[in-house]
């Protein structure tokens, strides 16, 4: 699981590669206002669904099974619906598709937050998702549909398995 995590990390990082390498070609005052506007979400939005709603969710579930799976699946919903607040500053399809990239986004997380314990690493991969010149646009949200369904698709199944596999070592080591 470790090494699918590696993976997956790293293909994360390199395809956003081509937007951190432009953020820095800006001034420095946007530079900083990218970090300002990246770092805020990523502290407040983890601590909300990674930490909260999570925990929250993981008592609401703790009778079931897969307690672990499902308040990944809940809170990675809402997580995504959450970004609906958008379509006051860009286009439906815009908004839909930053809804299901953030939907596959919010399972790698919950991912992350089971397998770290924590939400220190949630914040710091949410802060490099959103680190990039995307972030000053008032339409950081992508209209690229089939694309984006294909990848979030692939997100999803990979991040489904990766966390019942957890929950499932979870419950072994329970028993």
């Amino acid at each position: 699981m470790m090494i699918i995590y590696c993976v997956f990390l790293a293909l994360i990082l390199f395809g956003a590669l081509k937007d951190k390498i432009l953020l820095f070609k800006l001034p420095l005052y946007q530079i900083m206002v990218a970090a300002l506007a990246a770092i805020l979400p990523a502290i407040c939005e983890e601590f909300l669904f990674r930490g909260i709603l999570f925990n929250t969710f993981l008592l609401v579930f703790r009778k079931e099974k897969y307690d672990i799976l499902w308040t990944s699946i809940v809170c990675s919903i809402l997580f995504g619906l959450y970004h609906l607040n958008n379509l006051t500053s860009q286009s439906l399809i815009s908004t839909v598709g930053q809804v299901i990239i953030t939907l596959g986004m919010g399972l790698f997380l919950s991912y992350l937050r089971v397998w770290s314990n924590g939400l220190i690493w949630c914040m710091v991969v949410h802060f490099l998702q959103d680190f990039s010149p995307k972030i000053l646009s008032t339409d950081y949200g992508t209209s690229k549909i089939k694309l984006t369904v294909l990848v979030a698709t692939l997100i999803v199944i990979l991040m489904l398995i990766c966390i019942y596999t957890i929950n499932r070592r979870f419950l072994e080591l329970s028993n």
